[in-house]
């Protein structure tokens, strides 16, 4: 897999700066992630970032929407999957390999928080029928729809992950695997395992890795697992690494969640020093999933 940060740029298109692509690069990233969320953009504006892009030698990796495909208002549903449909038209105009966007709760006030219906087969049956209605999109524009999943959404299992993508049956309908928002109590402290396991179970149904760390509160009488900053917590970065290989290696294994600008580069060289010690290989960053395909034709 090719090494990724996803968060470096948030904002629109026409904002993005030179100065940061740089920076992100002199740090040693070569992929990094655009979030540009839902809005429509213009020619101008995609011609701005793929020349940024070009003259820094960073390739694009992931496109965040920050959007979901469902709610409990079937209107406000339908509006947010039309704007996921413009936001696959960016994302394949900029180059990038995945739309990322929360796989959905039916909780009215937040797309990631937990709800009672997110539990049922008649909503997973909905979220099923409204994400079909966008495979066709997401291949047109070769972007892979790659929701994000935690404990509280309607995917909430690996297993359901599983079942999620080989009802939609595309390999343009994928599913991000986020070891940490699926750490518990009985995984915190046998991460590699779980990690391994994970991986092997979902193959290439697994759109895009997230990396991150993970620790457990002990402060707390009931279980309480958060984040924490890479490298200072229980997350076997070298399992995840050593199982990614099974994985599409035009696909990326993103870092993200470091919200303190100035934790970016540790989080880089600590990532960077697991892969050394391991002698693991990141992927060439410019590899795609057309130049894969082309190349295994061979």
């Amino acid at each position: 897999m090719r090494l990724c940060w996803n968060d470096w740029f948030n904002g629109p298109l026409g904002e993005m700066r030179i100065e940061e692509a740089k920076t992100l690069y002199a740090m040693g990233f070569r992929v990094a992630g655009i979030n540009s969320g839902y809005a429509e953009a213009t020619d101008k504006e995609i011609d701005h970032v793929k020349r940024i892009f070009e003259e820094t030698g960073l390739v694009p990796g992931p496109y965040g929407a920050g959007r979901a495909v469902i709610h409990q208002d079937p209107a406000i549903s339908k509006q947010w999957r039309e704007q996921v449909k413009k936001a696959l038209v960016t994302a394949g105009k900029l180059g990038c390999t995945g739309l990322r966007y929360s796989v959905g709760s039916m909780n009215p006030k937040d797309i990631w928080m937990h709800h009672p219906d997110n539990h049922t087969q008649k909503t997973f049956d909905l979220l099923i029928q409204n994400t079909k209605e966008l495979v066709p999109y997401a291949e047109d524009a070769g972007v892979m729809l790659c929701p994000e999943t935690t404990q509280f959404t309607i995917v909430n299992t690996i297993e359901k992950m599983k079942e999620y993508c080989d009802r939609l049956d595309s390999p343009f309908a994928t599913i991000i695997f986020d070891p940490v928002n699926h750490t518990t109590s009985e995984r915190a402290y046998e991460t590699g395992r779980y990690v391994q396991c994970a991986i092997a179970y979902l193959g290439d149904r697994i759109g895009e890795i997230h990396v991150k760390d993970v620790m457990v509160d002990d402060k707390q009488l009931v279980v309480h697992i958060d984040e924490t900053p890479m490298g200072t917590g229980l997350m076997d970065h070298a399992a995840i690494m050593k199982a990614s290989v099974l994985l599409q290696p035009w696909k990326t294994f993103s870092l993200e969640h470091i919200a303190d600008r100035n934790m970016v580069k540790k989080a880089f060289d600590y990532i960077q020093g697991v892969a050394d010690k391991i002698g693991h290989t990141w992927t060439d960053p410019k590899m795609t999933r057309a130049r894969w395909i082309k190349e295994n034709k061979k």
